[in-house]
């Protein structure tokens, strides 16, 4: 019997033993990953977009930020307010507010929070429209 129980138990071990392992080898995002000053390019519309800016995230759910587009061959400066949720598996859903609208996007934060791929995701908007960011600055390092 007390063999039996061995062999049975042998196997649970091992199994627990690699999802805990797994499981620490993939830490968990939070709001707190998104701090700082980043550098956002993002292209779309059908070739008719283009932009660059400069966007501020708090750590705590909150951002800033400037963006310089040219849209359909007209340069546009818009200044944005916001906030983000970053989720655990490292995705994050943020509204942007300028101008007396808003847009929504989904974002995947890569490179341990040094950066992130984002894409529009307006609802009713069929506006195609993603880009990269990357961190400006080292952590310490001119952070706003």
């Amino acid at each position: 019997m007390t063999r039996y129980i061995t062999r049975l138990l042998g196997p649970v071990v091992f199994t627990i033993l690699f999802v805990v392992a797994t499981a620490q080898g993939q830490p968990a995002c939070s709001n707190a990953i998104l701090q700082g000053s980043y550098g956002l390019h993002a292209t779309g519309a059908g070739g008719n977009f283009a932009a660059v800016g400069r966007f501020t995230f708090d750590g705590k759910g909150n951002l800033t930020g400037t963006l310089f587009a040219r849209v359909a061959g007209n340069d546009l400066e818009v200044h944005i307010t916001g906030t983000y949720t970053v989720n655990s598996d490292c995705t994050v859903d943020d509204t942007w507010n300028f101008s007396g609208n808003s847009s929504t996007h989904k974002s995947v934060i890569v490179d341990q929070g040094k950066g992130y791929f984002i894409l529009n995701n307006t609802s009713g908007d069929s506006t195609i429209i993603s880009g990269e960011a990357r961190k400006q600055f080292a952590k310490g390092e001119n952070d706003d």
